[in-house]
Order: structure tokens, then sequence, then C-alpha cells
């Protein structure tokens, strides 16, 4: 008996909690905006195109092709624009690339700044990841002969500092015997 109340008093507590999270829920009503264009299609290599268009004025089209198909250079490069109208009822629209050296977009809501970086970035030569991998091993190898450079000078200065601190001995050493020699030279006064 005891354990039905218990499992009872549970059952209460937890469908009231329950309850009381289910009232805090709010469901916002958005407006249903009708598709009035949609095209897709897409190829067994991999490119592709889409677009639509809202009836709210927003559309987005977009294109894939694969570029050096069939190399180690494969790479899709991406081409589309989207246009929506923003809460302050100004129309944004928005063109851009992507691919093997990034994202490019231009459009009235991006800074030109960053759509020139982007595009600049962008505009490097594309390398390989071959080509990549010799400028690493590259760069590699200068670091390790600037760091064997290094170490070659700094024992060649090592050596340089002992033979000078050698020199420097010999020298004190010579001075003191010199003037041991000359206390040796001074005539002793026998008072008597």
């Amino acid at each position: 008996m005891v354990k039905f109340v218990l499992v009872t008093v549970l059952a209460l507590v937890g469908s009231t909690f329950a309850a009381s999270i289910g009232q805090s829920v709010t469901t916002e009503k958005h407006e249903v905006i009708p598709l009035l264009k949609f095209e897709t299609e897409k190829e067994p290599n991999g490119n592709f195109h889409f677009s639509y268009e809202g009836g709210d004025g927003s559309s987005r089209q977009e294109q894939g092709v694969i570029a050096n198909e069939g190399t180690e250079d494969e790479a899709l490069e991406v081409s589309g624009s989207f246009r929506y109208i923003d809460a302050d009822g100004q129309e944004i629209e928005v063109h851009y690339t992507a691919g093997k050296n990034g994202f490019v977009p231009i459009g009235t809501n991006i800074p030109h700044s960053i759509s020139a970086l982007a595009k600049a970035a962008a505009d490097l030569p594309q390398v390989s990841e071959e080509e990549e991998l010799k400028a690493r091993r590259k760069a590699r190898s200068n670091d390790e002969k600037t760091k064997k450079g290094e170490k070659h000078e700094k024992n060649e200065k090592k050596e340089k500092n002992e033979k000078v601190e050698k020199i420097e001995k010999a020298e004190k050493t010579e001075k003191t015997h010199a003037v041991h020699e000359k206390s040796h030279d001074i005539p002793v006064k026998v008072v008597g």
C-alpha cells in the first residue's frame, strides 16, 4: 500500500511539473510564405544547380561544378546569390563564390573591405597539395640549416672566447712571473 501511495504521489508531482513546463512554452505563429518557383538538378559527378523564389521577394540560386575532375586537384567550385527583404524593409542581395581558396561574398550588407580581402585571398595562386608539401619540407630544411648555422656560429664564438681567455691567462701569468722576478732583484739591506 505504501508503494502504491508513493508511486501515485510521484506521478502527480511529475505531471504537475510537466504541466508547468508546458505552460511556459509559447508557440509563435509565422506567416506562411508561398514558394513560387523551385528547381533542382544533380549530376552523378557532383555538379549541381538549384534555385527558388518565395512570395515575399526572397530568392536563392546556386550552382556547383567539379573543377579539374579526375585529377589530384579536383575541387567543387560553387557560385550563387540570394536576396531577401530585411526587418527594416531594405532589400539585401549577396553574390558569392566558394572553392578551394575560400568563400568570397559581395553584397549590400557586407562591408567592401571584407569582400575585397576575401577576393584577394581567393585570387592567390592555387597550389597543389604536392607543391604545398614540397614548400613545407623546404621551409623545414631551411630552418634546420639555419639552426645548424646558428649552432656552428655559437661553437665558433665559444672557441674564440676560450682562446682569448687562454691568451689573457697566459699574459697574466707572464706579468706575475715578471713581477716576481723583479722582486728577487731588489737589493736587501741587512741592518745589523
